[in-house]
């Protein structure tokens, strides 16, 4: 028990005079914008983040951290954010905010964001909290004292065929303070830098890995991650990483809803450290809340009922009773195709959200319309073909056209579509329909594609 209380008063003290460390984070993959400001605003939605890390437990005195971040894109290019902070360690208390603004540039399938942070750091010391302490000693007889700092982080982020790299310095602006102490060091506010590099593969449909690194570097004191994470469906996610100095690390999460994420992380401490402390933990919610498209959906009667089927020469035509009618032609007397037999048209376009694979409720009536007719007519087979829109990665946007079309055919089985009646084939954003370089072109490319096959 001596050993702890002096291991923690020491640590407490000594960071209290050199440099209080930029909190630690073992989630941080699942939120950059914690350690790059570049980072918000990277997707259509918004997100709020909030984590609780408790590291060495058992240590007395050991730090304790809670973030909550929040982060949004504002048109195409620009993003904001806020970041709110309560670390404690020791008798030291710190609390910071900040506010943010990113800007991006997109050429082609590359993308370059730059961030900036500014805001206010609160330093705090409280003898009482002290784990150890000598009435003599000045700090303790000084009572309760603070000091603030401007403080400012910088950001830059570089992403092209599921490559990224990123650099970012926080805590950019260097202060100094004695908390009113005479004859004592001061606090010194320094610049830590962090970069970092990872590669998103696609491993198949369902499953991603990303091996990743992040470099830290505080008075000439380098400290490093070395990760492997990977994820099945967007659903659930497990990684593991060693850090430097510190421990082993492992991590998982899993996705509620397509909107909530549950993070847990656990640090077994090195030989040096595992004596005082069982290791860290960290737990994380993270909320995303995604702008809805505006859609123009078709109405359609649920009991559609096909009357007539004709063949005219080489015409099939199709009546329903919908607001529109679909109509298929079979073109066996111009160029023969590789399936003669077989003919379709476009009948239907399933919109999707930014970055989502969910089918949006508003699909639900053009689905139900397509499930009424494969009913009434047992030999029409569907051919869903799967898109994205040109921003992210090639790579990663094959896989988000598989997902999406892969998240219509299980709607249309699960309302009683055998699966051998459907066909699916996935093109990423090779097969835009209109112009990515604007909101609507890109909405519009983020879709599948429904067809009708008719023998």
């Amino acid at each position: 028990m001596k050993n702890k209380l002096i291991f923690a008063f020491v640590f407490a003290f000594t960071g209290m005079v050199s440099a209080q460390q930029v909190p630690q984070s073992y989630l941080y993959g699942y939120n950059l914008f914690l350690i790059n400001p570049a980072l918000s605003g990277t997707n259509n939605c918004t997100e709020i983040s909030m984590s609780h890390h408790n590291q060495w437990v058992k240590l007395e005195g050991a730090p304790i951290t809670n973030h909550l971040t929040v982060s949004t894109r504002l048109g195409n290019h620009w993003g904001v954010g806020g970041q709110f902070m309560l670390d404690k360690i020791g008798m030291l208390q710190q609390v910071s905010a900040l506010g943010n603004v990113s800007y991006g540039f997109y050429f082609g399938k590359q993308s370059l964001r730059l961030g900036l942070s500014v805001g206010y750091n609160n330093y705090r010391v409280n003898p009482s909290n002290a784990v150890a302490f000598d009435l003599l000693d000045p700090i303790v007889n000084g009572g309760n004292q603070s000091a603030g700092a401007i403080s400012s982080d910088i950001g830059i982020a570089y992403k092209v065929e599921g490559f990224y790299v990123f650099g970012s310095v926080k805590q950019l602006l260097k202060t100094y303070s004695n908390f009113g102490y005479t004859n004592l060091p001061g606090y010194v506010q320094r610049a830590h830098y962090m970069m970092g590099a990872g590669y998103d593969i696609p491993l198949n449909n369902t499953w991603e890995m990303r091996p990743n690194v992040l470099l830290r570097s505080i008075n000439n004191v380098m400290q490093a991650d070395l990760n492997v994470d990977a994820n099945y469906k967007s659903f659930v996610y497990f990684g593991a990483g060693f850090r430097s100095q510190v421990g082993l690390v492992a991590r998982a999460g899993i996705t509620v809803k397509e909107k909530f994420f549950f993070g847990y992380a656990y640090e077994a401490p090195l030989a040096n450290i595992a004596s005082y402390s069982s290791g860290s933990h960290e737990v994380m919610l993270k909320m995303t809340i995604c702008r809805p498209e505006r859609t123009n959906v078709v109405k359609t009667k649920t009991d559609t009922i096909v009357k007539t089927l004709e063949r005219i020469d080489t015409v099939f035509i199709t009546q329903t009773e919908r607001l529109i009618d679909t109509v298929f032609i079979d073109r066996t007397n111009e160029k023969p195709s590789e399936t003669p037999d077989q003919v379709g048209a476009v009948s239907k376009t399933i919109l999707f959200e930014f970055d989502k694979s969910v089918v949006k409720k508003e699909s639900y009536g053009e689905l139900e319309s397509m499930v009424n007719l494969l009913e009434m007519n047992p030999t029409y087979k569907l051919s869903l073909e799967g898109h994205t829109d040109a921003v992210g990665t090639e790579a990663y946007n094959v896989g988000l056209s598989k997902n999406r079309v892969n998240a219509v055919r299980d709607f249309l089985v699960m309302n009683g579509i055998a699966a051998e009646r459907i066909v699916i084939q996935h093109h990423g954003e090779g097969k835009p329909v209109a112009a990515n370089d604007n909101a609507d072109g890109r909405k519009s490319n983020r879709r599948v594609d429904v067809l009708i096959i008719v023998p």
